[in-house]
């Protein structure tokens, strides 16, 4: 008898010490599965919001343009398009020589300003008389420091924002909600 009291004493430290080692180990394993979880139901409720508030492309494709929700897509892209104004600010020659190693590239385009409808008249004053020097400059300089990726995107999205981004602050208000441009010509030497 006494060495079964031995035993049992002998094994119930032997237990407690393995307890506390098992437990860190689950935790550990119950906050990676709760993280898991987690990061799971946010991605869940993100896709059920972008599908039920309907974020993507909301413009009708060819085979729906004669149906109700095709026309008044139209409709609404009438309105906005009537809520709005093109400003022509300059013809713009520059030449740039950090798009590309050992090589000079001539960039011509011009420029047209969209601005919102009632702030045309004040902002063609701003942009082409009182601060012409400071908004070509602000455009010259964007051109000059655009990358060759930028110039040959198809787009030329991240050269018109910077473009507008560059002519809001020198005219230290947002009148430029999009910058135009045409007749956009490259040419490497």
């Amino acid at each position: 008898m006494a060495t079964d009291v031995t035993e049992q004493a002998a094994d119930v430290p032997a237990a407690e010490a393995l307890q506390p080692e098992q437990t860190p180990k689950s935790t550990g394993s119950r906050n990676l599965i709760l993280v898991g979880g987690l990061i799971a139901f946010v991605m869940i409720a993100e896709a059920a919001v972008f599908y039920f508030l309907g974020i993507g492309s909301s413009r009708a494709g060819p085979d729906e343009k004669g149906s109700a929700a095709g026309q008044a897509a139209v409709s609404e892209e009438e309105e906005v398009q009537e809520e709005f104004a093109e400003v022509e600010i300059d013809t713009f020659s520059v030449t740039n020589t950090r798009a590309a190693a050992d090589v000079v590239v001539h960039i011509s385009f011009k420029l047209t300003a969209v601005v919102a409808k009632g702030q045309e008249i004040e902002f063609d004053q701003a942009a082409n008389k009182t601060h012409k020097a400071r908004v070509r400059q602000a455009v010259v300089e964007v051109a000059r420091r655009a990358t060759l990726e930028d110039l040959n995107d198809p787009s030329l999205s991240t050269f018109r924002r910077l473009i507008r981004e560059k002519i809001n602050k020198v005219l230290r208000r947002s009148y430029v909600v999009e910058a135009v441009i045409s007749d956009f010509k490259t040419i490497e030497q």
